[in-house]
């Protein structure tokens, strides 16, 4: 009986750089947490321990430093491709055939004053996360996708779920007016690798906030389609987008044990069981 490896990668992984660029007048500060994995071309090290094709994980640490250093790394996407690059042409490492590298980023926002925006001070944007994939194979173009994660919403009217399928074991009520509240998961993919990428991630973002808000929502999948078809209608740039909307319930509390009327008004949050909705737009062929 014989086996072979079919597959195999390896890399470092949450490496986490803040840099400050002191510009005149103002900071820019940006921070990532950088995942990087090398595969294809590394059998020797797994089949019989041979690391002379192996370019150490440690290292790769320190060159996510050095490339902070050397590169402006104004978006996540900018500083994937950097780290893509270098790798691919590594003249060390010509085993190598795929690159993936992914970058998450806080939302760091200027802190606001009297006299306008702080020049030097920031304020945390929450648990909101920017983040990028990305993918290089030689001989192949770079696939580039980015996200947002982690965005909660939350909206007390306009919307409404009922006439769904009722069983035996249905209990759910219709409802006309309910509360709706999530947290937005997205991911997109670009046409390609280059572009203005700060400014086309703030249009998504835009773009799914605004029409979360306004949009009269008979379901949460309704709405959803809805946000992914604003977002490629603002962004030319981005082929397809997938949204991921858990519905964080807000249930009605039954008021009449205490001699009471819920006009609407009074709910409990609950955070377990949830559901988990989901679905991709792209642009027709």
């Amino acid at each position: 009986m014989s086996f072979e490896l079919t597959e195999n990668f390896y890399g470092k992984s949450s490496v986490r750089v803040t840099k400050v660029t002191r510009l005149p007048g103002r900071h820019e500060l940006h921070e990532y947490e950088v995942d990087i994995r090398l595969s294809g071309g590394f059998e020797a090290c797994y089949a019989a321990g041979d690391n002379t094709m192996v370019l150490p994980t440690d290292t790769m640490k320190n060159t996510v430093y050095a490339l902070a250093a050397q590169h402006e790394i104004a978006s996540p996407e900018a500083f994937a491709v950097v780290l893509c690059d270098h790798f691919l042409k590594h003249e060390l490492v010509p085993n190598c055939q795929t690159i993936w590298a992914y970058v998450k980023a806080g939302r760091w926002q200027r802190l606001d004053t009297p006299a306008g925006n702080h020049p030097h001070a920031f304020v945390s944007g929450g648990a909101e996360k920017r983040t990028c994939c990305g993918t290089q194979t030689r001989g192949a173009a770079m696939t580039l996708e980015a996200g947002l994660n982690d965005l909660v919403v939350l909206k007390t009217t306009d919307s409404a779920f009922r006439d769904f399928i009722r069983d035996q074991y249905t209990t759910l009520p219709d409802s006309d007016d309910r509360i709706f509240a999530t947290t937005i998961n997205a991911d997109w993919r670009y046409a390609d690798s280059a572009g203005d990428f700060n400014a086309t991630y703030e249009r998504v973002r835009a773009a799914l906030i605004d029409t979360f808000a306004g949009h009269k929502s008979l379901s949460v999948q309704q709405t959803l389609q809805a946000m992914g078809e604003a977002v490629l209608t603002a962004c030319p740039s981005i082929t397809e987008i997938s949204i991921r909307l858990p519905n964080q319930h807000r249930i009605p509390v039954n008021l009449q044990p205490l001699g009471l009327q819920n006009k609407n008004e009074i709910f409990v949050t609950t955070s377990e069981p949830y559901g988990n909705i989901g679905g991709t737009i792209s642009r027709k062929r």
